[in-house]
């Protein structure tokens, strides 16, 4: 074979060594993450010696908090769900409110609120103080309270015992749901509201008290509450607006080196009338037909999914759903952690048919037995979503106990499979791989076409990324720390979801490119590795934002800043790639058949730079995200990332290999225009739910948090506040109009699915074999 003229050397250094520095700096950062972890002592004792936690308790604590998916209710150092309160902020603020009762019974025989200003101030400022200091002895591994702190935390546990035992009836949950005596997996004998309490105590004491030899807590003085004593760092300021001049600075350097070696993707015409003639009127193979089934659990796992969402949004301004009692059957915890699950299948589920499509396509024939693991694959799929929902569902209303970790509601954020779940998860992404490797390994290895091979071999890096960095969710377990679990809780949220979702995204945009004969194999292939690069050099590091409030002080404050601005840039960049396929959609006339797929592709550039890049940075910033962390903000950024890019380009490739697997007679210019009406029904619902609804919201409670302190912020009683109610209310305009969109979606697919083609392998080969002389040819053409 002759040696190809351009070998992409150079770019695949650059893109390995990029990778080398970015995963060094996360995975050494995060061992100083896990030495500087805040202790969890072996016992917490009074100074009159009374044992008031024990580290069993401790741990069980965190149990309760795991299996009955409060993560889904309300958040955990600011980490979780938005109905509820923070806890770790309520729970600092209620043991203050102890202390000063304490103060105000021993010095002035009152309570703290019949005292004056002045000797309220007095006490405020003794016990704000008092719990700056640092009082746990390594040696003995004890944490010794002081009489007021002690006194603070039986305040605390009276008030969840009120809260979560004698008056119940909270928001979307289920009355008495902690079951107070009962003993599962991971937990120890006793009040299991009291264990929970004295998990809540633990992060208000790490929260705010000093680290050894430091004037800062262990959370970075995280949350803000003047009476804690705990505002933003100087350096918060500081490295927020060093990552603003990094951004501008990005910005120029990025668009130089894209200016300067063309990394654009190059298209094969020059107007509307050169663009090439594609006919969808081709022979397909047994495995690409049973993709279809694929598409049908897609469209019912999404409208089950944005149910789910409208459910969680009436929570906010209702405890039940219009009168009916549904928190008695679907408590918002469970809605929320199904929510958050059938995202992640349905997108995943449109990824792995539409890669299980190309394979015959890259390999030019069927693999034998193809369809026999398609249909394995289909049904393992089937078992963990079926199975891991009911044990969730099981789990949080307390019908699955011991077991509850393995089966039912793990407790943590977007990992709310069990164990049992998270193994098979992973085996089915492992068999999808090797569904992949049966074809792309064998056209790897092809002679021909160099630059072809290269687009493939990206591809399925990218495939074999998935699985392999799901692995991340493996390391944590229901009694590993808090700062531990949570470092690697965001190896899934941020680097699976956010980087390599988003990176396999953008190969297949490439792929897909390339396929309909739009861009030429090399300069598509040089673009993505300039993507790439970018990406992941930002993203991998940038994820340190979320390390802000739990890890080392100055080191991400500073990479997390800095490099979570510069997240920013290859995500508004790919706004030109949707011009681009706005541009293709445009051009195109009657008979080009993939206009569907790039009004979603236009769409899913449009939400790269608005809800993953615009939204994304102003609530990074740790100026900001000191403030706003974990209030509606966040809500809008995973909208707009989640729903409008994942979401969005799920929904393109899924249209690319319907079209492709049906007959033509189906796709009329009626059909067209329910694509049409599906895509800006969703995306103006969208757009209603992010702009009208949770960025104003989220701005009132950022104005609250400023105002009254943090904790203030997550009460519900701010939901019920004008015009906060009223904004709440009127999301419900804007989620009719985009489940309008997702009902036509559902229509155009199951009518596809009524007209697919017949399978026929062997004339599927001769067709594969002939499309690849002209790809082969074409290619030289363009690129001698």
């Amino acid at each position: 074979m002759a040696k190809p003229k351009y070998t992409y050397r150079r770019l695949t250094k650059v893109l390995i060594g990029t990778l080398v520095v970015v995963f060094s700096i996360l995975i050494a950062g995060g061992f100083l993450i896990f030495k500087n972890e805040a202790p969890r002592p072996a016992k917490i004792v009074a100074t009159n010696g009374e044992t008031l936690v024990t580290h069993n308790e401790l741990l069980s604590g965190q149990a309760v908090y795991e299996k009955y998916g409060l993560a889904d209710y309300g958040t955990y150092l600011g980490n979780g769900s938005y109905l509820g309160p923070d806890y770790t902020a309520q729970s600092l603020h209620i043991y203050l409110q102890g202390m000063n009762s304490y103060y105000a019974q021993k010095l002035y025989q009152q309570s703290f609120k019949s005292l004056s200003d002045f000797k309220q101030g007095a006490i405020k400022d003794k016990v704000k103080h008092e719990i700056k200091v640092n009082r746990y002895s390594k040696a003995n591994q004890t944490l010794t309270l002081t009489a007021a702190q002690a006194a603070g935390y039986h305040h605390l546990t009276k008030y969840y015992r009120h809260e979560f035992i004698n008056n119940p009836r909270q928001a979307g949950l289920p009355e008495n749901m902690i079951n107070t005596k009962k003993t599962d997996a991971f937990m120890y004998k006793g009040n299991k509201v009291d264990q929970l309490t004295s998990f809540f105590f633990w992060g208000a004491w790490m929260s705010s008290t000093n680290r050894p030899g430091q004037t800062y807590s262990y959370t970075n003085n995280w949350p803000y509450d003047l009476d804690a004593g705990n505002t933003m760092s100087s350096e918060s300021l500081i490295w927020t607006a060093i990552s603003v001049a990094l951004l501008v600075a990005g910005v120029g350097v990025i668009i130089y080196y894209q200016r300067r070696y063309a990394f654009d993707m190059e298209a094969t015409y020059a107007s509307a009338e050169q663009m090439p003639a594609l006919d969808t009127d081709f022979a397909i193979t047994s495995s690409q037909r049973k993709i279809a089934k694929y598409f049908l659990v897609v469209v019912g796992l999404f409208l089950v999914q944005i149910l789910l969402g409208e459910l969680m949004a009436h929570y906010y301004v209702e405890n039940e759903f219009f009168g009916i009692p549904l928190q008695n059957i679907w408590p918002f915890n469970l809605a929320k952690a199904w929510h958050l699950q059938l995202v992640i299948f349905w997108v995943a589920t449109t990824w792995l048919a539409t890669g299980i499509y190309i394979v015959p396509r890259v390999l030019r024939r069927e693999p034998k037995r193809q369809g026999l693991l398609v249909d394995l694959l289909f049904w393992a799929l089937i078992v963990v979503v079926v199975g891991s929902m009911l044990g969730e569902w099981a789990s949080t209303l307390g019908l699955l106990n011991h077991n509850w970790w393995l089966f039912g509601q793990f407790g943590w954020e977007y990992i709310e499979l069990g164990k049992f779940w998270q193994i098979l998860f992973i085996i089915g992404m492992v068999l999808w791989v090797v569904i992949l490797m049966r074809g792309f390994i064998p056209a790897m290895k092809r002679p021909d076409n160099y630059d072809r091979k290269r687009l493939i071999t990206l591809l399925f890096c990218g495939a074999i990324a998935i699985p392999a960095f799901y692995l991340a969710s493996l390391f944590i377990l229901p009694n590993s720390h808090v700062t531990f679990a949570d470092y690697w809780r965001w190896w899934i949220v941020h680097l699976w979801v956010e980087g390599i979702f988003e990176s396999f995204a953008v190969i297949l945009i490439g792929y897909l490119m390339v396929d309909l004969k739009l861009t030429t194999t090399r300069s598509t292939v040089r673009a993505l590795y300039f993507q790439l690069t970018l990406l992941l050099g930002s993203g991998v590091v940038g994820m340190g934002h979320h390390y802000f409030w739990e890890g080392d002080h100055s080191i991400w404050l500073a990479l997390g800043a800095c490099f979570s601005a510069l997240e920013v840039v290859p995500l508004c960049l790919l706004l030109w790639e949707a011009y681009t396929h706005y541009r293709v959609f445009k051009d195109s006339n009657v008979a080009f058949p993939y206009k569907g797929t790039f009004v979603f592709l236009m769409w899913t550039g449009v939400w790269n730079a608005i809800g993953a890049g615009a939204l994304g940075f102003i609530i990074n910033a740790p100026a900001i995200n000191y403030f706003e962390h974990g209030t509606q903000w966040t809500s809008a950024h995973a909208h707009g990332s989640m729903a409008g890019v994942y979401g969005m380009f799920s929904i393109a490739i899924m249209l690319y290999a319907l079209r492709n697997i049906s007959q033509q007679k189906i796709w009329t210019p009626k059909m067209d225009k329910l694509v049409n009406w599906s895509a800006w029904l969703m995306n103006i619902g969208l757009a209603g739910m992010v702009f009208i609804s949770l960025l104003p919201v989220g701005y009132l409670q950022l104005k609250d948090a400023l105002e009254h302190g943090y904790w203030h912020a997550r009460l519900l009683s701010f939901y019920h506040s004008s015009p906060v109610f009223e904004l709440l209310w009127a999301r419900i305009i804007p989620d009719l109009v985009f489940t309008a969109g997702v009902i036509i979606l559902i229509i155009i697919v199951v009518k596809v699915i009524r007209n697919l083609k017949p399978a026929d392998n062997e004339k599927a080969a001769a067709h594969f074999a002939a499309v690849t002389a002209e790809e082969v040819k074409a290619d030289q053409l363009s690129e001698d």
